[in-house]
């Protein structure tokens, strides 16, 4: 019996998450349906193909990639804010950032004269699920909608169903330019701008110093905002999706 339960358990594994073809390969995991990880994948696979290191990228809801990256059952979360170090202690940070991450509030052109961020909080307003920085910002808020994507948002958003909606600028602009929304703007400059970092697994801890000396290099030599520069103007412009190549 104890034999069939441990069979049951590995085939559970094996259905619930990417298989590793060799053992060197990491699994990562990030937030799924965000134009924001497609560009830090492309940054992180360069990062790794340095080192000799192939790497699967997993995606998934927010809240449970935070659960198995902190857990180990992938190796590592593939981008993130500073504050993730401080609630997942198992997850140890590469600390150069690989992107930066700005906070806006997006509206309704016809809105945006009536709605100040001192009101948004008796409003409707969305934001997409596991994004640690809109959970912070929109904390005591009276009227929340998790979406799964920033496409949903932005649809409610524009058909009136949200009143406002949390995200960053990077995944809102791309939103905006896939729906062809011409009556959605940001309301004022961005309520917060900080750097995102990749995180590991502490199983995976070694490779740390060498992962944060390689960003280094990508960023001092301006190879990280080419990489953010051209991989935006290839979404916008409907050229398909990103790639590492």
């Amino acid at each position: 019996m104890l034999c069939r339960f441990y069979a049951f358990c590995f085939v559970v594994l094996v259905w619930a998450f990417p298989s590793q073809a060799e053992q060197d390969t990491l699994v990562i995991s990030t937030i799924e349906n965000s134009p924001l990880t497609k560009i830090a994948e492309i940054i992180m696979t360069q990062a790794y193909e340095r080192l000799g290191i192939p790497v699967e990228i997993y995606p998934t809801s927010g809240n449970r990639s935070l659960v198995i990256s902190s857990s180990g059952k992938v190796d590592g979360e593939l981008v993130r804010i500073g504050a993730v170090k401080e609630h997942y202690p198992t997850l140890v940070q590469v600390p150069v950032p690989n992107m930066e991450l700005k906070g806006v509030v997006y509206v309704r052109a016809a809105d945006k004269d009536q709605i100040v961020t001192g009101n948004l909080a008796k409003l409707r307003v969305g934001y997409l699920e596991g994004i640690v920085q809109a959970e912070q910002f929109t904390q005591g808020f009276e009227n929340l909608w998790a979406g799964q994507s920033e496409t949903e948002l932005f649809r409610l958003l524009a058909a009136g169903r949200l009143d406002a909606v949390v995200s960053d600028q990077i995944d809102g602009a791309l939103a905006i330019a896939e729906l062809g929304l011409t009556d959605v703007v940001p309301l004022g400059r961005p309520f917060q701008v900080e750097p995102m970092f990749h995180y590991l697994h502490e199983k995976q801890a070694d490779l740390v110093p060498q992962l944060a000396a390689i960003l280094a290099e990508m960023r001092g030599s301006g190879e990280l905002e080419k990489i953010v520069e051209t991989a935006l103007e290839a979404m916008i412009t409907g050229q398909g999706h990103p790639s590492a190549d």
